[in-house]
């Protein structure tokens, strides 16, 4: 037996401090206890949250190699596992792994010790581990090489995810080939850095260790409890443990802990009696337990090999800047190493990983799929994954902004747009029309839309124009309302009960609620009377067509850019290139007259959106989308009573059904099918005051998704550490259903000498469950001027 290769317990013992009958009770009430431990788990960074997270260590053997433990030592007693043995080789242990010197004991103790009713008032770093004891050291706490590695080999056999080492750091062959076998069977080892206040191996590197040793392996320094270097403590130095070209310096597998004036058991001054401890023998099994902890509460690190990794990422540096010859990584700091290290990612569609820092702004619920409460609900508790793959919950629900409805009744005030209206008659007969605007769009003859869609775009700063000579009509134009224009065409224009009835389905926009979803960007609609047979056989008919787009963020106005503002005259603006949907929408419609004063129309619809669906708007390519490219068919039936002179009364329903739509990333995978409704009823008035004015009375359930699944990609991770996903199909069908009530009122006020006419146009809203969420209420008063020259 030589010196070299002689192994030496790493920490000195001070004086009795109490006896176990000493300790207060209240400590044993706590779920982790502290005790006299209080003091270095506040340096480590250790919290009672952080153990309930890793559940104090529980299903992790930590194995120590040392002078053995007294199972029956109030601090570890039940804990300790049946396999622990004698691993000696030199010497015969009479006793077994009791340990008869209190070396193992203490180490034990700090590395996995619990404050019990009964027991002392200390706690280590993993109070809920399982203690392997190993006793490879003598009765004066030494051993040889050929000792301490059958001790780690019989560690590893054991199951022992931990190794702690708290001894002399000699790189013999026998302890090299030991440490590359535990290390081949995932075990970390921890050694005690030393405490002859030098370099650690004199400061000369090692050679043999293998690739998967170097990932494995960890040195622990001491700090006083200010926090600074302790004077026995060795420092890592300059050397280099060597595998082929493979170079890793001992600094960077060097962790700084506390090691002076430790309480842990002294059972050489009684069988319950606690001591104080000083070297880095006290270091080193926090280092052990704090693995123990992370491998505990993330399995992946343990079958990947990388919870020595995750505590020197998150060390908090001391000395010169970054890993230093001094105090390695810095000083261990277990609070950051159970946040998330690196980039916090996400699971998408297509297998990829999406950072969590770029999930901002991504959705905007439309009214037909209310507050997506459903998958708000799976995103406010969603799995993501570190740089160590370690999974975290993150809330995500952020991602999903509502439509800014009022939370509480209001009344709202806003500003009177102002529209001007050209008219133009021909000697045929032929009119033409021109209206525009500074203020949100109204519809083409100048009337307001009070239950407008608000869940579309309807611009400002738009214009129309329209021409109409016998049964023809033809609209177009920017910023306007689409609806409108579409109703105007399909129900004609002229007669009473047709203008009303106009007036009364741009009101409603249920049948053209798609269109409704389309429009702040350019339109056109053409509307004819049919001649020959198909119009004598239903009394009298009309076509319709019509197209609307909603326009890109690059086509909007810049003053709806500055801040995504609100406005209920039209829907909310996203800032940002790509943010803002686009979708085309294209409409046909018949309308017959079924008898006197009696007239029914039946449309069908078709919406496409890209990065959009019935309404709601999302981030083209980001991590939640509602489906890439999205079209949605209906179908709209609407009819009109003339009841008497200048009264009418419509009915108006329709059915929408969107096609199912898959999705190559994010975190939602498709969509679909989804089938919506709409209907609605309105009486309108003319000449209900005076002449030429016109009163109208609506109520509408606007569109409204009832049935119908998102599938949502959810991540789970295994007992393993292994990482599931599962699509989970979530609803779609909104938790409230908006009910719209409004009473519209325009008049003439003054007319010019050549035929000018100044009307004044107001109403009263009322949308209960607003945007199909739930009690919200949204009330709203609006006033505005039509000029008609």
């Amino acid at each position: 037996m030589t010196a070299r290769n002689r192994h030496s317990r790493t920490s000195l013992p001070r004086l009795v401090l109490l006896a176990a009958a000493c300790v207060p009770g209240g400590a044993a009430a706590q779920t982790y206890a502290t005790g006299y431990s209080a003091g270095w788990w506040s340096q480590l960074g250790l919290t009672n949250a952080i153990e309930v997270a890793a559940t104090g260590g529980s299903g992790i053997t930590i194995g120590l190699v040392d002078t053995g433990v007294v199972a029956t030592q109030a601090d570890v007693t039940g804990r300790v596992s049946t396999a622990s043995a004698c691993a000696a080789r030199t010497f015969t242990c009479p006793r077994g792994y009791t340990d008869d010197n209190g070396h193992g004991t203490a180490t034990a103790a700090i590395a996995a010790g619990a404050v019990t009713s009964s027991g002392a008032g200390m706690a280590g770093v993993a109070p809920k581990a399982t203690i392997l004891s190993e006793k490879a050291l003598n009765v004066s706490g030494s051993g040889t090489d050929t000792d301490v590695a059958n001790g780690i080999v019989k560690a590893a056999d054991a199951g022992a995810k931990v190794i702690n080492l708290s001894l002399t750091y000699l790189p013999t062959n026998t302890i090299v080939t030991a440490i590359n076998y535990a290390a081949a069977k995932g075990a970390v080892l921890v050694f005690a850095g030393g405490n002859s206040a030098t370099v650690l191996n004199g400061g000369a590197n090692s050679t043999g260790l293998s690739a998967a040793a170097l990932t494995h392996l960890a040195f622990a320094g001491s700090v006083s409890g200010a926090n600074k270097l302790s004077s026995f403590s060795n420092t890592p130095g300059s050397g280099y443990a060597v595998t082929g070209t493979t170079r890793v310096s001992y600094a960077s597998l060097w962790l700084m802990a506390p090691g002076e004036s430790i309480v842990a058991p002294g059972i050489q001054y009684g069988a319950n009696a606690l001591a104080y401890w000083s070297g880095t023998s006290m270091a080193a099994p926090m280092v052990s337990g704090a693995v123990a902890l992370l491998e505990a509460t993330w399995p992946v690190l343990y079958r990947n090999g990388t919870a020595t990794a995750v505590l020197f990422a998150s060390a908090t540096d001391m000395g010169t800047k970054g890993v230093d010859n001094t105090y390695g990584n810095g000083l261990m700091n277990l609070t950051a190493a159970f946040k998330p290290l690196g980039t916090l990612s996400v699971a998408e569609a297509n297998g990829k990983s999406l950072p969590v820092t770029s999930l901002t702004g991504s959705l905007i619920t439309g009214g037909a799929l209310g507050a997506l409460g459903s998958i708000s609900a799976q995103l406010a508790s969603y799995t993501a994954f570190d740089g160590y793959q370690r999974n975290f919950t993150v809330n995500l629900s952020g991602l999903i902004a509502k439509q800014p409805v009022s939370a509480a009744s209001i009344t709202a005030a806003l500003p009177a747009p102002t529209v001007t209206t050209s008219s133009t008659k021909f000697a045929d007969g032929g009119r033409l029309m021109l209206a525009y605007t500074d203020g949100p769009g109204l519809d083409i003859v100048g009337r307001p839309q009070p239950l407008a869609p608000r869940d579309g775009y309807a611009g400002h700063d738009g214009w129309a124009l329209a021409y109409s000579q016998g049964g023809l009509t033809l609209a177009a134009g920017q910023g306007f309302p689409a609806s409108a224009s579409f109703a105007q065409a399909l129900w004609g224009d002229g007669t009473p009960v047709a203008d009303a009835a106009g007036t009364t389905a741009g009101t409603l926009g249920v049948s053209t609620a798609l269109t409704g979803l389309a429009q702040g960007g350019g339109f056109a609609a053409l509307g004819t009377d049919l001649d020959g047979w198909v119009g004598r056989a239903l009394g009298g008919a009309r076509l319709a067509l019509s197209w609307s787009g909603a326009p890109g963020a690059d086509t909007v106005s810049r003053r709806d850019l500055a801040g995504g503002d609100w406005n209920p005259w039209r829907g909310p603006v996203l800032t940002g290139g790509g943010l803002d949907r686009q979708a085309d929408a294209v409409a046909a419609g018949l309308n017959w007259t079924l008898g006197p004063g009696w007239t029914t129309s039946l449309s069908a619809s078709l919406l496409d959106e890209r990065d959009g669906l019935l309404g709601s708007r999302y981030r083209g390519g980001g991590v939640l989308g509602l489906g890439d490219h999205n079209d949605t068919v209906s179908l709209g039936l609407a009819t009109a009573v003339t009841l008497w002179r200048g009264g009418s009364l419509m009915l108006d329903a329709s059915l929408a059904r969107t096609d199912a739509a898959d999705s190559a990333h994010g975190v939602v995978s498709g969509i679909g099918p989804l089938l919506a409704r709409s209907y609605g009823l309105a009486l309108a008035q003319r000449d209900a005051v005076t002449e030429g004015d016109s009163l109208a009375a609506v109520w509408r359930r606007p569109l409204r998704v009832v049935a119908g699944a998102a599938t949502l990609l959810m991540t789970s991770v295994d007992d393993q550490g292994y990482a599931t996903t599962t699509p989970t199909r979530v609803s779609l069908r909104p938790d409230g259903a908006e009910t719209d009530m409004a009473l519209s009122y325009a008049a003439p006020v003054a007319t010019g000498r050549w035929g000018q006419t100044l009307s004044v146009i107001g109403s009263l809203e009322l949308r209960q469950d607003a945007g199909n969420i739930r009690g919200l209420t949204d009330q709203v008063a609006r006033v505005g001027l039509n000029f008609r020259f």
